[in-house]
This record gives structure tokens, sequence and C-alpha cells, in this order.
């Protein structure tokens, strides 16, 4: 299973980072693992590179266009039979568990935002969601329904 962290960029962070993305993956990586003494300046450095995301739209889409069920009423499991993807939306960021590489909800969230960074710290991996989302691997490599 892949563990992805998605975080919205905040405009001027976005035009200053979009051809240097590794920066970015560094300035995330350090508010992930931040200690509990720090937080303070992690909040602000955070609030500083991203938006916060709309829990509520996300959410009404989903039970909208997707076959879900909700476990611990905060995760979302997006029914499927070609994937197991999990969701986590917070107002902070989106964790994605997957067992594919390139969920279909991928291209969903690419609709909702066109300033999206996908973190795999697990495997140091890291793209803007909008140029992955339109590579030709994704496209070659996504299924196009999912659960419905």
């Amino acid at each position: 299973m892949r563990k992805y962290y998605l975080f919205i960029i905040r405009d001027d962070y976005y035009q200053k980072y979009k051809t240097k993305p590794n920066t970015l993956f560094k300035a995330l990586k350090y508010l992930k693992n931040i200690d509990s003494y720090d937080l303070e300046h992690g909040l602000y450095l955070y609030n500083k590179i991203c938006n916060r995301i709309s829990v509520k739209i996300i959410n009404n889409y989903i039970k909208n266009k997707f076959n879900y069920k909700i476990i611990n009423n905060k995760i979302i499991n997006l029914e499927s039979i070609i994937e197991n993807t999990y969701l986590q939306i917070n107002y902070s960021c989106i964790i994605v568990l997957t067992n594919i590489n390139n969920p279909y909800i991928f291209k969903i969230l690419n609709i909702y935002n066109k300033k999206i960074f996908v973190c795999d710290f697990n495997n140091n991996d890291y793209f803007f969601l909008k140029d992955y989302v339109n590579s030709e691997f994704y496209r070659t490599n996504t299924y196009t329904k999912l659960g419905g």
C-alpha cells in the first residue's frame, strides 16, 4: 500500500517551487516530522506554504459520485473491485492510502485544485498532481471508472 499526503500549496509558493519540487518536499517532510516542542513554528511554516482544504466540499463530492463506506467517522473507503483506496480528509492535508500507484481519486482531486503537491514520505516520492495526472504514464495506467 502507498500512503500519499496531498497538500494545497499557496499561489506564491507554487510559483516559487513549481520548478524546485524537491525543496518543497523537504520542507513538508520537516513539518510532518516536527517535534511537539516546535509545533508553533511548524504551524507558522505550514500556514505560509499551504492553504486549508475544504473538507465539506470534498466530502460532498465523494458522497454524490462514489460508492463508499465510512470507517471510524474519519476514513472513507472508496469501494471498487479494481483498487483499494482509503481517504482521510483533513483541513491540513488529504491522506490517500491505496494499493495502486495511480488511484482514480487523483483525477478528481486535480479538478478540485490545480496546486496540489503529493508526497509519499515513505518512498521519498513527490510531484505536483496537475503534472502527474496530465502525464502519459497516469493516463495509460489508470482505470476509468471507480465503484459505480
